[in-house]
């Protein structure tokens, strides 16, 4: 019989020849907790899983499959996973030492659910750093249900899957996967992991480092439609979402709202086809569904901005 894993660290990775190996080595290093290192190569083209296939340990599996993009990549390490715990990292971002130790020590003590820890964003040469979050219920267990509220209500949801530390047994109670698509969909799955209302903590421990490079494909002009898709796909779930919560109803319309925000930006500033874009909102959200997420004056002027541009 295998001996128990406290921990599974899930790694999607695509052309990450730069930054894997110094990763994957790092997370390797830690000896005090028993972890298997899931490593997806989604198609890569640059040679990062033979890089990986060069690092030797037991702990490491490597799975490698056609491009189907990150959230594909995820769910296939989801089904084959066998920790007690489960963390997803960025392959092109950097971790404190002694990152999964604390991680699984603080999630242990507490018995959450949910563990939402914090992190900084920083440039590539670790100049600029500032903290992914500061408004939230630091150290309270609280349900998920309150989370969403709480985030809602100081407009600041941290969504990033590498905050996270999610007990498995959790994860397969609710048959959480992520949906298909490029981008943006790490939201959906915080949605659902907070609207599945187990019992959430979070902690002002920033553990972990992201870094943001103007190379990101986040950043090429080619990839706005395609984020901007994924943003209304985000906004039709979480408004199909609310009408089947009504506890949380009027929290996920105002969130749904706060990401039409998010689109509106890239709408205006970004998109090539923007009547093509503008068709497939109109075709997949009801105005109505956003007018029930108005909370302020300043969600009205926006509101008012988006029936113009939009409707």
């Amino acid at each position: 019989m295998k001996n128990k894993i406290d921990v599974s660290i899930i790694i999607p990775v695509y052309n990450a020849a730069a930054t894997i190996g110094c990763l994957v080595n790092k997370i390797l290093s830690e000896n005090h907790v028993a972890i298997e290192l899931i490593v997806v190569d989604d198609g890569s083209t640059d040679g990062t899983g033979s890089i990986v296939r060069q690092i030797h340990d037991d702990r490491l599996i490597l799975i490698e499959q056609a491009n189907q993009g990150v959230y594909a990549a995820r769910n296939t390490a989801l089904a084959l996973h066998q920790g007690e715990w489960v963390i997803f990292l960025d392959a092109d971002d950097d971790i404190a030492d002694g990152f999964i130790e604390k991680r699984w020590q603080a999630a242990s003590a507490l018995q959450a659910d949910v563990m939402i820890f914090n992190g900084w964003h920083s440039d590539a040469d670790h100049h600029y750093r500032r903290a992914v979050h500061r408004k939230q219920p630091y150290g309270a267990i609280l349900s998920g249900h309150e989370w969403i509220r709480h985030c809602v209500t100081r407009r600041e949801w941290p969504h990033y899957l590498w905050l996270q530390m999610v007990r498995s047994s959790y994860v397969r109670q609710h048959s959480l996967r992520f949906q298909p698509g490029r981008s943006h969909k790490d939201i959906l799955w915080t949605v659902h992991l907070a609207a599945s209302n187990g019992r959430f903590c979070v902690l002002d421990v920033k553990d972990y480092i992201y870094i943001s490079t103007k190379t990101s494909i986040t950043h090429r002009p080619d990839y706005y439609d395609v984020r901007a898709i994924s943003y209304v796909e985000v906004i039709a779930e979480i408004i199909e979402l609310a009408e089947q919560n009504k506890k949380i109803k009027v929290f996920l319309y105002r969130h749904a709202l706060v990401e039409a925000r998010h689109f509106l930006g890239l709408y205006r500033n970004r998109v090539g086809d923007k009547s093509g874009m503008k068709d497939y909102f109109k075709a997949n959200i009801f105005a109505a569904h956003l007018f029930r997420g108005i909370s302020s004056f300043s969600d009205v002027f926006f509101f008012i901005k988006l029936l113009g541009k939009l409707f």
